[in-house]
């Protein structure tokens, strides 16, 4: 029987994988289970810390959740089954216990192996759902502001990653788009529209993640805002992207004069197209209008 497999979007929590390739031997008993899966990692404690949930992974099947209820450095942990295991400084491990059944019965058994790239040798993965992670304005709670600091490492980790390469302009773009395109941002819009909101194409090989305000106009928290994006047909995005059209606050279509009406016909787009918009969507297409779109 194959096991179901798992999507980003699936994961809705937030968690860290940990693989157990080299330790995992079938017939474990739980404590032996837990004990490789809970230490000792070189992992970056700060970010492990925003993780509320551990899963043990062996060849890509997910074997058990963890609940975490602290991480502590190598030396201060105590593995019962592996007591002469050698403790190196730096590392850290959990401590936690089985996660409740509801999470156990949506993991256990389940497959994140398309999730890891082609030799990706990195035992630790990072899984923080950004929908969980963005506070209400009105909401200033200790997860909100936790969850809102992962969005603003992710965001640093991709604009590092592009100052590095040193490219300006269109390519500079280009890159933003494929690095946003493989990530969350467009886990979420997948989540939230499962097609392209305005021609319905399902094709999920050929979404776009489409951003309403430009990543390079936004501010950190607004660069991976769910409501900061579209999800589109290539057509559509680019046109929606190079300012051929944008939306009112109806979520009716405004078309540039600068399409012909040949264009219109062959690039799909009409004026009775509409789209369905968000309160926070409307704020990010005032920008759009004002400053992307050509009449």
């Amino acid at each position: 029987m194959d096991n179901e497999i798992l999507m980003y979007e699936d994961i809705t929590e937030n968690i860290i994988a940990i693989k157990v390739n080299h330790s995992y031997k079938e017939n474990m008993t739980e404590d032996e289970l837990y004990d490789i899966t809970r230490g000792y990692w070189k992992i970056d404690i700060k970010k492990a810390k925003h993780a509320d949930y551990a899963i043990s992974v062996y060849e890509g099947i997910i074997k058990e959740v963890y609940k975490i209820e602290k991480w502590l450095p190598a030396e201060l942990i105590r593995r019962t089954t592996l007591p002469d295991a050698e403790v190196r400084k730096g590392r850290y491990g959990f401590d936690g216990k089985v996660a409740e059944k509801e999470i156990r019965d949506k993991y256990i058994d389940k497959s994140i192996a398309s999730l890891y790239k082609r030799g990706e040798a990195n035992p630790i993965k990072y899984f923080f759902p950004i929908r969980n992670c963005v506070p209400d304005k009105n909401e200033l709670t200790n997860k909100g502001e936790r969850c809102n600091n992962v969005v603003i490492e992710i965001v640093q980790e991709i604009e590092e990653e592009i100052r590095s390469l040193n490219v300006e302009g269109e390519s500079k773009k280009a890159i933003i788009n494929v690095r946003v395109n493989q990530g969350i941002f467009r886990d979420l819009l997948l989540k939230r529209y499962n097609r392209c909101c305005l021609c319905r194409v399902e094709n999920r090989t050929l979404l776009i993640a489409s951003h309403i305000k430009p990543w390079i106009e936004s501010e950190p928290k607004e660069k991976l805002d769910v409501d900061n994006g579209f999800l589109m047909c290539p057509n559509h995005d680019r046109l929606f992207d190079k300012g051929y059209i944008t939306f009112d606050n109806d979520g009716n279509i405004m078309i540039s004069d600068r399409l012909t009406e040949i264009d219109k016909v062959f690039l799909n787009v009409n004026c009775r197209m509409h789209i369905e918009l968000t309160e926070r969507n409307k704020r990010y297409l005032k920008f759009h209008r004002e400053n992307i779109f050509d009449r």
